[in-house]
Order: structure tokens, then sequence, then C-alpha cells
């Protein structure tokens, strides 16, 4: 894939999600960007082993956004309490240069690649994962 990806692969990652209220019973957090009004919700559920289970997403925020949180919801819908923040973290330094284990989706990685040189919108591509720590301190 090349560096500058079509608004096609956007609108497919953004599909990796459920974009639904769930019908089941759920919690919720919301995430705000205020420089560009991104919001994201996340619906989930709090297992029994510590875990945190993502449901489905809400929300209206840009392509850069939407295409995120598709990855945050396909990669990895059960969370770690204990990991979250490393989620997030791994994802900056990938944004800041430095190469990641910690997720090795090709995809995700190019979509990161891409992002890479747009840094005004860095805050878009990390919103949903801000908004995981977020809910993960909440529930504390």
């Amino acid at each position: 894939m090349s560096q500058e990806s079509s608004f096609s692969d956007y609108l497919r990652w953004k599909s990796l999600a459920v974009w639904e209220k769930p019908t089941s019973e759920h919690q919720m957090v919301k995430g705000l960007n205020p420089l560009c009004g991104d919001e994201i919700i996340i619906y989930y559920c709090l297992s029994e082993n510590n875990t945190i289970e993502i449901l489905s997403l809400g929300g209206e925020s840009c392509s850069i956004c939407s295409a995120a949180a598709g990855f945050l919801f396909r990669n990895q819908n059960h969370f770690q309490r204990n990991q979250i923040q490393s989620y997030l973290t791994e994802r900056k330094k990938f944004l800041d240069g430095e190469d990641s284990s910690l997720f090795q989706d090709f995809e995700e990685v190019s979509f990161f690649r891409t992002l890479r040189s747009h840094p005004g919108r860095y805050r878009c591509g990390l919103l949903p994962w801000q908004t995981l720590v977020k809910l993960n301190e909440e529930k504390k």
C-alpha cells in the first residue's frame, strides 16, 4: 500500500467496527477532540476476568478517527485493563518514528505510517485509544 491511502481505505477501516448502540446491557464512555469536534463513544461491558469487552462504537468523527476506531474494535475487543495505557503509548511511539511490537496488524501499521506524515491529525488517530484509557481510569 502506498503512503497515501485512498478514501475508500478509510471507509473500509471504519466498517471494521459495529457502529450502533447495543441492545444488550452495556456501559459507555465518550471521548472528544476539542480541536476538531471528533466524538467517539465506546459501548462496553466489564468481564469477570477484569477485561473490557467493546460491544460497539458510536459518535461523529472524521475519516481518520473512524478508521482508527475500526482498528480498535477489530483487533482487540477484549482488553486487559492492566495493559490499556500501553496500547495508546505504543501507537504514540510509532507516530514518533519508533517501531512497535505491540500491534502487528499490517493494515493498522500502514494506517499509522500514513498518519506519521500528518502530525496535525495525530489526535484524530489516537482519540479512540485515549477514550479507552479514559474508560479504564473512570472504572478504577
